[in-house]
Formats: structure tokens, C-alpha cells, sequence
């Protein structure tokens, strides 16, 4: 074979290779050769694994913030019991007055008007008539003095509750012993109609041992010859007359004060005694008291930071 076919040989196959690696070339999709650029891969999805630093950090901050409230809320109430343990204490004392009316006692009362009655007490109790005297002798001022007295009528009853404030146990008792000892002594006295007619009773009565002192002395002066008949027989009348007018007023006064009419009938049902723990501060209530504040303040920094959170 000459120079010129083997050149020919040479030329054909490399010609061939090259054809057939470059369909070998256009029979790969686009994108997939291995050495291939200017292709864009394809984009993955966002899984719950790429959001991981996001969501930890958000969590922390609610970790924070639930510490935050927490610690906010334990000094309020820390706050509240030293302020209950630092301030000033007050202490009471109580008294129960049974109050009842004779026309209430027998059913046939108004229980509106009864209603009325108490009411008044209650205004009684703590009116200038009964506290004035207490704050002239205590020294103080009359408003002063009804600050630190409180009355109430107990639920569904005719009782009337009584307390009274002071500095010290004893303080609130001598106010309280006061202020009862002056009550007791005003409610104590009689209506005009019943000093009406206690005024008619003793003037009958007086009348009436008048008159028997005379009849005796009639009758000596009879049986002496210095008196006549008929004048004992006028004083003994008379004697008879006055005794039946004084057991009149008597009967009078029975009816009125059976009726109720002679005023309210009030008696002392429980003594004034102190009571026993201090009415003001009290630990319990200043706690709670500053656990709502701090929670209050704690809502407004939760919300703050929510708002935050949220901000764009």
C-alpha cells in the first residue's frame, strides 16, 4: 500500500472518531455532562432543618421572657410582704348590739319600718351624739374618730356589729368600751310619751302616800272627837281615787313598752373583746395585692416584647 492510502485510512478514522464522539455529546440531555457550564442547578426546598437557628432563637427569647414574668411576679409579692411587715399595724376590737322592737317581737311589725330602725341605729352609732363625747375625751377630732369606727347590721339578723380601730389592742378597746357605754346609756332613755308618763306616775304616787298619811291622821282625830266622819270619808275617796289613777299610769306604761312604743330595746349581746391578729396590713392580701401588680407589669413586658417579635 502506498503513502497516499494510508493517509486516507488516517484522515477517514479520525474524522469518524470525532463524528461519533460528538453524537455521543448531543445524545446527553442538556445539563447532565459532566463537565457541563452555564447550567443553573436546580433549587431544593426549604426544610424544617434550614429554619433550625430561627426557631431556637425565637424559643429562647420566650424562655426569657416566661423567666422574666416569673421573677417580676415573685417581687411583687416579695414587695407586698415586706410592706405588710414594715408598715404600721392596726388593730380592732368588736362588739354585737341586739337590737329588737316589741312590735316586730309580736308578727305584726312592718318590715320595712324595721328595716328603717336599724338603719337609724346604725347612723346613731356613729352620730356626733354618740362619738362626740368619745373624741373630746380621747382628744381627738370628731372626723377623725368615725375613720377608725365601722357598724354594720349582720346578714339576715337584728344584730349590730361594731368595731373600732386603734394604734394597739388596748387603744381599740377603751375607744370601743367608749363608744357602747355611751350608746347603751343614750338608747337607754325614755321616748317623750314614756317620760310624760313617768312624770304623771310619780306625781300619783306622790299623791297617793299624801293622802294615806292623811287618812291615818283622820282616822286618829276621828276616833278622838276632833275630826268628823265625813271628812275621812272624803280623804279615803280621795286616797282611793289617786290609786286607781296611779294604776292607770302603770298600766299605761306596761302597754308601751309591751307594744314597743317606748322606744328601741337594745342590749349588749357580745361584749367588746380584741381581735386577735392585726386588721391592717394583712400579710395574705398586701401579698396578693403585689402579686397582681407584678403581674400587671409582667403583662406589659410580655406584651412589649411580643410587639417586637412581630415587628417587621
Amino acid at each position: 500500500m502506498s503513502d497516499v492510502s494510508h493517509v486516507f485510512q488516517y484522515g477517514a478514522s479520525e474524522s469518524n472518531g470525532r463524528s461519533m464522539g460528538y453524537e455521543e455529546k448531543l445524545q446527553q440531555s442538556p445539563g447532565t455532562g459532566p463537565h457541563e457550564t452555564g447550567v443553573v442547578p436546580p433549587q431544593r426546598s426549604e426544610s424544617r432543618f434550614d429554619s433550625l437557628p430561627e426557631d431556637s432563637g425565637g424559643g429562647w427569647l420566650t424562655t426569657r421572657l416566661v423567666i422574666l414574668t416569673l421573677t417580676i411576679i415573685l417581687l411583687g409579692t416579695a414587695a407586698g410582704l415586706v410592706g405588710a411587715l414594715v408598715l404600721p399595724k392596726t388593730y380592732g376590737a368588736r362588739a354585737e348590739i341586739l337590737y329588737s322592737n316589741g312590735q316586730g317581737q309580736q308578727g305584726g311589725g312592718d318590715p320595712l319600718k324595721q328595716d328603717r330602725q336599724l338603719s337609724t341605729q346604725l347612723v346613731y352609732l356613729q352620730s356626733r351624739a354618740v362619738l362626740g363625747p368619745v373624741a373630746q375625751k380621747q382628744g381627738r377630732d370628731f372626723k377623725d374618730l368615725t375613720k377608725d369606727v365601722s357598724v354594720a347590721v349582720l346578714d339576715n339578723s337584728d344584730v349590730i356589729q361594731v368595731e373600732a380601730h386603734g394604734a394597739t389592742k388596748l387603744a381599740a378597746m377603751q375607744t370601743l368600751q367608749a363608744i357602747m357605754d355611751g350608746y347603751m346609756t343614750l338608747i337607754g332613755q325614755p321616748t317623750g310619751v314614756s317620760r310624760n308618763l313617768s312624770t304623771q306616775l310619780a306625781d300619783a304616787h306622790t299623791n297617793t302616800t299624801q293622802l294615806q298619811t292623811q287618812v291615818q291622821q283622820l282616822t286618829t282625830a276621828v276616833t278622838a272627837g276632833t275630826a268628823t266622819q265625813v271628812s275621812l270619808n272624803d280623804a279615803r275617796a280621795q286616797l282611793t281615787a289617786s290609786q286607781d289613777l296611779e294604776k292607770a299610769i302603770q298600766g299605761r306604761i306596761d302597754q308601751i313598752k309591751l307594744t314597743g312604743q317606748d322606744g328601741p330595746d337594745a342590749q349588749l349581746l357580745t361584749p367588746p373583746y380584741s381581735m386577735p391578729d392585726a386588721v391592717f396590713p394583712q400579710p395574705l392580701i398586701a401579698a396578693g395585692t403585689g402579686a397582681l401588680v407584678g403581674l400587671i407589669v409582667a403583662g406589659g413586658v410580655v406584651a412589649m416584647g411580643a410587639r417586637r417579635r412581630t415587628r417587621p
